[in-house]
This record gives structure tokens, C-alpha cells and sequence, in this order.
């Protein structure tokens, strides 16, 4: 499986304001994983998106696996 790009939206669930983080992932499911050490206290997933991004910029490393959380593969 490919590596993909992802836009999670994160923001208070109440309203106020909201953030894209793009991260790499090979699922969605992934991808809220590598969002989580990106999110700011008070901050929920709102919504995880794959996009096209040619230019492959992301905000942070994409997520372990559950058999070596550590290593990315």
C-alpha cells in the first residue's frame, strides 16, 4: 500500500476555530493517528480527507505501525 496525503481538520467540536494538518498516511484511520501528536489541548479530529497534494507538503511524520509504533514503513 502507497503512501497517501491526508487533510485532518481539527478543531474545538463546540464551534470556534478550526485548522488543516496534512500528514501522510496510508489509511485514514492512520491518518488521525499521526494527527493526534500535531493537535493542541481542547483540539478534536473533526474530519480526515484524502487529497492530492503534488507537491507532497506535509506537518508532520506519517504514524507507526501497531507491531513497531516507532518505525515507519
Amino acid at each position: 500500500m502507497t503512501m497517501r496525503i491526508y487533510r485532518v481538520t481539527v478543531g474545538n467540536p463546540d464551534g470556534g476555530a478550526r485548522r488543516e494538518l496534512k500528514v501522510p498516511s496510508k489509511t485514514d484511520v492512520q491518518a488521525s493517528d499521526a494527527a493526534v501528536g500535531l493537535m493542541k489541548p481542547g483540539e478534536a479530529i473533526l474530519d480526515v480527507m484524502e487529497i492530492d497534494d503534488p507537491y507532497q507538503q506535509v506537518d508532520g511524520p506519517p504514524p507507526g505501525t501497531q507491531t513497531h509504533p516507532d518505525r515507519i514503513t
